[in-house]
């Protein structure tokens, strides 16, 4: 059994979850990052607390896409949509987390990279549906 798919965009993910983490730690004053910048550099408190609500979206959202695209994968459900959900899916929370994590005003990015994080959903929810219908009715 091989689960590609879901190692790829696993990878993906956790890969960006690392950067937004990196970022929260940076915004923090953390000693880990704190030799990058002068001593006395200032922090906007709303962009810390935007960049851990970007963080926290990608951490309650890439769980149940993951499942859901690693259940998908093991039904054996075409991977053409399997890539496309994963594909919208990371592009979304990319644009989500930069618009959101990295800038102080980007509603394209947000409003964008929600949406296509809800495609990436939907896509897989309609993929297991048909699955679950055709599997219980022949």
């Amino acid at each position: 059994m091989s689960l590609e798919i879901t190692l790829i965009y696993t990878i993906l993910l956790v890969f960006f979850t690392l950067v937004l983490t990196i970022r929260v730690l940076d915004l923090r004053n953390s000693p880990v990052t704190k030799f990058l910048h002068s001593p006395n550099r200032q922090i906007d408190p709303e962009m810390l607390q935007r960049a851990i609500r970007a963080h926290g979206n990608l951490i309650e959202n890439a769980p149940l896409f993951l499942i859901l695209l690693f259940l998908c994968e093991l039904n054996k459900l075409d991977p053409f949509y399997l890539h496309a959900a994963g594909m919208f899916f990371f592009l979304g929370r990319l644009m989500h987390g930069i618009g959101f994590g990295f800038m102080l005003h980007s509603p394209i990015l947000r409003i964008g990279g929600m949406s296509l994080t809800f495609l990436g959903f939907l896509i897989l929810l309609v993929l297991a549906s048909f699955e679950l219908v055709r599997a219980s009715w022949f």
